[in-house]
């Protein structure tokens, strides 16, 4: 019978449009389709069915208390084209404005900073948690209201099932809250319910869907995987404290916990954590979402981050366990219907809202622009479809390198001495590897095009040389018996743009103005979770017996006079039994902020080793260890060939794999020996200081 409508067929004047789905998908469609209806001269009716919509008795609709089954971040590239189509956010729907992602590596974590005139934010979509102050207002109610504004209306109902009608055109049988059953007629049908139209239920046991393959026979749902969401309270001082505007993307979990993909996202009070994995395959949810949540919060990484949060008790406020497109539909149109967002897939683990957008315009256009026949919609449409099918084979592929690397220690330190040396030594438009991982973790960039640039040459050769000086740090460890064991390993360089604010920062509190262009310098900077007074107590351990940093083997650094944190102490290293010695002595101290020492004239001139500890926007505090000097030249001949050789030999690098342990372990140290409360943040009216390490990439 369906072989009769083959011809052409458009929307004219008076033609009805059905959207089953009021969630971003079809509130997209709704606004495009509209737009795009106007530009064409043609008057058509938009009905949106919804069937968690109600009518305030003023007239204002309203999403009843709900889940929407998302972590809620909105993209730079979303955001961008929400501005440029007239969506702009409205504030209180924003809850966190990101200027960090952090993508975890079982060896370091990589800082990614949003770039200058990009805006990454989070928002919550529906209106759980329940105690929100702000509840009813989500990203799905905005959009929804965007529609009505362009002048869609809304019906509150469930689309139970569609079919054709002789002349071809489609039908859909909806319960309402008067009616069980009644049935709407229209001249183009956009399937817009997203995959979990019954949460919990996969698309194969829905009845919608079941109806939709009836009458669209070569149609195939989007493959699904089952994730777990649920939302932490811990508090804003807490998030504040611990993830200050910053996302975090995990991909790897544990022994007992196999994850796959973790994204860590504050808003506010709250905290989303969505995890997909084996561990969340094999699950019988929602039943043990509890023992899950704990499980979580007791991974050794996980603990890291989020310190201090019980896993008997957490403070989990509500949770779902929706399931998540990984592979488009198959089929998705038809004469007169078409599958969008979710229901015809979504981008793998990223960005699913950009995707619903994207499509949404696009089949809007398509209608418009081309007709609402099958042909049509593959000539308008097709595109888009092809797209979405090309990311996720590439997303798969990406994903698939990225969480081999991110999952082993070796790989994942040789991916972060990659990164950090192109931080050290090249300007940040010069980042080959840096610029593709933020194309990763923000969505930014299309799959295929991250593959590429991922075996791109100059990304190869970061890589490359990121190994061969991960052999030299791993040799020189084994030679001064450097150990990590349970020492946290963090990022402690500090980009090439930012030393020279930094050199002045830490000079100016103690009055000195340090060498512009030393022959040997090396900073280094972290954030530490601890008071001013527990770093610096730390500090004055240097030359301790008892200290954990700088215990080095054939090295030994010991006080051999004064007392710990006051001028005129001296600091011996000495090596071993031979006749060689150098001392540092500590001319300046400022308690809890400053230690300068300068270095005895044996091996170097104008020596200095520095300490500073300045506040940080989240009520941290961040330490930069500096050290610099100029070799001896000697005088002439023979001296001055031998120190000409003693120059070329000298390992700086050393400096970077010792000092970058001595800093992990003073932060270590001071965090778990502070008794002092945080210090609160500063005031929102405080000016913005300069970005911290952990800020300055």
């Amino acid at each position: 019978m369906r072989e009769r409508f083959r011809e052409k067929q458009v929307l004219e004047d008076g033609s009805r449009v059905c959207v089953v789905g009021g969630g971003p998908a079809g509130a997209f469609f709704a606004v495009h389709l509209l737009r795009e209806a106007r530009r064409a001269g043609r008057d058509i009716a938009v009905t949106i069915i919804e069937k968690k919509a109600q009518r305030h008795p003023a007239g204002r609709p309203w999403l009843r208390k709900g889940c929407n089954h998302c972590a809620g971040g909105i993209s730079p590239r979303l955001y961008d084209l929400l501005r440029e189509s007239g969506l702009d956010l409205p504030r209180e729907l924003i809850q966190e404005d990101f200027t960090h992602i952090w993508i975890h590596g079982l060896w370091k974590n990589f800082p990614l900073r949003v770039p200058p005139g990009q805006r990454m934010t989070a928002v919550f979509r529906g209106s759980l948690p329940g105690d929100r102050p702000d509840g009813r207002v989500g990203f799905d109610h905005f959009l929804l209201k965007s529609a009505l504004a362009e002048g869609a209306t809304l019906l509150t109902g469930e689309v139970l099932g569609v079919r054709y009608l002789p002349s071809g055109k489609p039908v859909l049988t909806v319960k309402t809250p008067r009616t069980e059953s009644e049935e709407i007629a229209a001249d183009f049908v956009a399937v817009a319910v997203g995959i979990n139209s019954r949460p919990g239920r996969p698309l194969a046991a829905d009845r919608l869907f079941r109806s939709i393959r009836e009458v669209m026979p070569r149609f195939s749902p989007p493959g699904a995987r089952r994730t777990l969401v649920f939302e932490l309270k811990p508090g804003r001082e807490y998030l504040r404290k611990y993830m200050d505007r910053e996302i975090y993307f995990i991909e790897s979990g544990g022994k007992n916990l196999p994850l796959e993909h973790i994204a860590l996202v504050p808003k506010g009070e709250y905290l989303t954590v969505a995890l997909v994995g084996r561990s969340i395959d094999r699950a019988d949810l929602p039943r043990d979402t509890r023992k899950l949540v704990a499980a979580f919060l007791s991974l050794p990484h996980i603990r890291t981050i989020l310190p201090h949060l019980s896993s008997d008790a957490p403070p989990v406020a509500c949770a779902c366990s929706p399931f998540m497109a990984v592979r488009p539909a198959k089929s998705p149109v038809a004469d007169r219907i078409a599958m969008v967002g979710d229901a015809l897939g979504a981008r793998l683990y990223k960005d699913g809202l950009y995707a619903a957008y994207v499509t949404a315009r696009a089949l809007a256009r398509a209608v418009v622009r081309e007709g609402v026949d099958e042909g049509s919609l593959q000539r308008g449409y097709g595109p888009v479809m092809t797209w979405l099918e090309t990311d996720t084979r590439y997303g798969r592929l990406v994903f698939g390198l990225i969480r081999t690397a991110f999952a082993s220690p070796l790989l994942s330190r040789v991916l972060y001495q990659a990164f950090a040396t192109e931080m050290k030594f090249r300007e940040k438009e010069r980042w080959r590897l840096g610029d593709v991982l933020w194309k990763i973790g923000s969505g930014t960039a299309d799959y295929r095009d991250v593959f590429v640039e991922l075996l791109s040459f100059p990304v190869i050769r970061s890589v490359a040389v990121g190994a061969l000086k991960t052999v030299r740090n791993l040799l020189t460890e084994l030679a001064f018996g450097i150990r990590w064991a349970d020492i946290g390993r963090y990022p402690t360089v500090i980009i090439k743009e930012k030393r020279g604010y930094f050199k002045k920062s830490i000079a100016a509190p103690l009055g000195v103005t340090l060498d512009a262009a030393p022959e040997m310098e090396r900073m280094y900077a972290i954030k530490i979770r601890a008071s001013a007074r527990a770093v610096f107590a730390e500090l004055k351990k240097f030359g301790d017996p008892n200290r954990r940093f700088l215990n080095l083997r054939f090295v030994q650094v010991r006080r051999i006079s004064g007392s710990p944190g006051q001028a005129g102490t001296v600091i011996r290293y000495s090596l071993g039994r031979l006749p060689l010695a150098m001392d540092v002595r500590l001319v300046r101290a400022i308690p809890d902020k400053a230690l300068l020492y300068e270095v005895q004239e044996v091996f170097s001139d104008r020596g200095r080793l520095l300490f500073d500890i300045a506040p940080t926007k989240d009520g941290n505090n961040r330490l930069v260890i500096y050290t610099a000097f100029d070799f001896k030249k000697g005088r002439g001949g023979a001296s001055g060939i031998l120190w000409r050789v003693f120059r070329g030999l000298f390992p700086a690098y050393a400096h970077d794999v010792v000092w970058n342990h001595a800093i992990c372990c003073i932060k270590d140290e001071a965090e778990r020996n502070d008794g002092s409360p945080p210090s609160p943040p500063p005031d929102e009216t405080d000016p913005p200081r300069t970005p911290g390490p952990d800020q300055a990439v």
